[in-house]
Formats: structure tokens, sequence, C-alpha cells
């Protein structure tokens, strides 16, 4: 299924940049608690909103141990430490690595995180772009731009024999 809404607001994304037969439903229309962002799917979960600031009047999850922020006032070192709360370190490559799970934050020009893709053994990265659909996409760089800014960070983790793509 191609993703013409996807295509449209996220200029560096074509159709032969993401693979259409492998896309989730959009959620746009599931009630708030059974919504899922881009950083929780990044950090393995669909079952909640990972945010460290409340928006909409929502408090969303965040690791217990980290600071809460202001809306807009997100920080990157923030979104750091809930991955490495996860078992990720920094690292200097997006490059596939056998055996290795890797993340990478998305900043825009103010330097706020705005999105979080996670690499599947198979080197796709999968995305929840916001209430629309998951995607599996070829490159870091078809989802930069205007909407997710630029990859800023990549973290990694030795990947966990359980963990299912």
């Amino acid at each position: 299924m191609r993703c013409s809404l996807l295509e449209q607001l996220l200029e560096n994304l074509g159709p032969d940049d993401y693979d259409q037969d492998r896309i989730s439903p959009r959620t746009a229309h599931l009630p708030l608690r059974e919504k899922y962002n881009c950083i929780a799917l990044a950090a393995g979960e669909n079952d909640k909103w990972w945010w460290p600031a409340k928006r909409f009047e929502r408090d969303y999850y965040w690791p217990g141990h980290l600071p809460r922020e202001e809306p807009l006032q997100e920080t990157l070192q923030n979104f750091i430490r809930a991955f490495e709360a996860k078992g990720y370190k920094v690292c200097q490559s997006a490059e596939l690595e056998r055996d290795v799970e890797k993340v990478a934050i998305y900043a825009g020009l103010s330097g706020n995180p705005t999105h979080a893709a996670r690499q599947l053994e198979s080197g796709m990265w999968l995305s929840k772009c916001g209430d629309l659909e998951d995607i599996e996409h070829k490159t870091l760089a078809a989802l930069e731009g205007k909407v997710y800014g630029n990859v800023v960070v990549v973290l990694a983790r030795k990947r966990d024999a359980a963990w299912f793509d």
C-alpha cells in the first residue's frame, strides 16, 4: 500500500524509499490510551506514548528516573538517557552491524528531538509517523527534512535474542 500522504509530508520520502508491503494501519482513529509514537516504537513498545512533556492535557509515559520537561523545551540529552536506560549507548555510525540494534534520533533546527527510528535486522529502519502509518524505510535520510529535521544521534545495543522485528 502506498502512503501518499506521508510522501507529501516528508519531502525526501518517495515510493521507492520504503517497503510498501510492510505498513501498519493508521492509528489516528484509536483512543489516546491505545496510541503510541515513534519514540515508543523505537524503544520497542507499541502500547503507550513516550514523551517527556505534557501535551494536549495528557501526561505521557516517560521513564520515572528522568526529568519531565516543558513542551517545546525537550532536550536531546533526556532522550539519549531514556534509550541508555534500555541498554543503548551513543555510537558513531548508522551502518548495519551484525547482532547490533540501533536507534536514530532526529531533531529540528531548535535542537529539540522530533522523531526516532529503529533499525531492523534487515537493515531497514522502522518509524511510526505521527498518527499515520508505521513504515520500514531504506535510509534515515528518507525522513529528514522540514517535518523531522535531521538525524542528530545514533545509539546502539547488542541485539537481544528475544527481540522480534
